[in-house]
């Protein structure tokens, strides 16, 4: 009886308060990580690394691969990923120095065709995955080099210069003192979040991710489902390839190479944030915020190529464990 009045004057039991605690730290961790990456840098290059340049700088890098996260987080939440985005993104970038520079396209119609294209390619791989019935590995493994070979044969490998400068600003130009591709990720993933967290469909996306059997059995169209998933994967692949166009004035058949990688382990980093084990688009933005401050941080200081891809690597392998750990708890 005592103990049971204490507990109602406290509000609840040290047992239950302790739990809260440690799911809080276990939901925001990832955001503790990315503050203690920023002050380790801010620490080593104080007149440097918090400067507005240099924060504009890494927001600038993260906004290209972000959109391509945003976009691999929805695949991902079905239980699959899409490999080829860097492929899709090279080629759909191919294609714009053909029509613009080589055809005298507009950029709008030339962007218009190349989000077609994009959405064309995440089409192929969810008809392979969904009615195919290919592992969705091996379906993007071979469509990563179908469509990496595509781009290096519609220049013959060479890179294209020359863009109009009305296209060049989609990449470079800035609304105030805000970047075009940061405004850009942040209406991608506003409209990601409304629709994985606020929507039917989303719902229903998850719900695939969930149980595919289960939700198969409860009416939902899951073969559809994931066809659409793998074609809002393919339509951010080609925003991502055009902001990349865009921002170097020029297409390159192999430009986009480190976005799937980059992709695939930001989502696995937001994987342990705010949901146990599931990717959302919230926690992908703190990976790949974390993933830029990390490659800013370390050119900042010098450190080599090889070493760079080497703690890459480490991050990538950590993020999967530690979203499988987060995964089996909630199970």
């Amino acid at each position: 009886m005592n103990a049971q009045s204490e507990t109602d004057r406290e509000g609840e039991s040290p047992k239950v308060s302790t739990h809260r605690t440690r799911r809080f730290l276990r939901r925001f961790a990832t955001l503790f990580a990315l503050a203690a990456i920023v002050l380790l840098f801010a620490a080593l290059k104080p007149t440097i690394f918090l400067t507005v340049t240099n924060i504009r700088n890494v927001l600038l890098a993260a906004a290209v691969g972000g959109v391509v996260a945003v976009a691999q987080t929805v695949v991902m939440t079905l239980g699959d990923f899409d490999l080829s985005v860097g492929s899709n993104a090279d080629m759909v970038g191919m294609v714009l120095g053909l029509l613009m520079v080589k055809g005298h396209v507009t950029p709008v119609v030339g962007v218009v065709i190349g989000l077609a294209i994009g959405a064309l390619c995440g089409l192929v791989n969810g008809i392979l995955v969904s009615y195919v019935n290919i592992s969705a590995f091996i379906a993007t493994l071979g469509t990563l080099t179908m469509f990496g070979g595509m781009a290096l044969l519609l220049n013959d490998g060479h890179t294209i210069f020359g863009f109009p400068v009305s296209f060049n600003s989609i990449g470079q130009g800035k609304v105030g003192p805000i970047p075009i591709p940061v405004i850009i990720l942040i209406v991608v993933c506003m409209v990601m979040y409304f629709v994985m967290a606020r929507t039917t469909l989303g719902r229903w996306w998850y719900a695939v991710g969930g149980n595919g059997d289960a939700s198969y059995l409860a009416g939902l169209r899951v073969k559809r489902l994931r066809l659409l998933a793998f074609v809002a994967c393919g339509l951010g692949a080609a925003l991502g390839g055009i902001l990349l166009t865009a921002r170097l004035s020029s297409a390159n058949p192999t430009s986009a190479e480190g976005m799937m990688i980059q992709s695939i382990t930001a989502v696995f980093i937001g994987m342990t944030a705010f949901k146990d084990g599931q990717p959302n688009i919230a926690g992908t933005v703190v990976g790949i915020l974390i993933l830029g401050v990390l490659t800013n941080g370390m050119n900042l200081t010098h450190v080599d190529s090889y070493t760079q891809m080497v703690i890459t690597g480490a991050v990538t392998v950590l993020a999967v464990s530690l979203s499988g750990v987060a995964k089996s708890r909630r199970a």
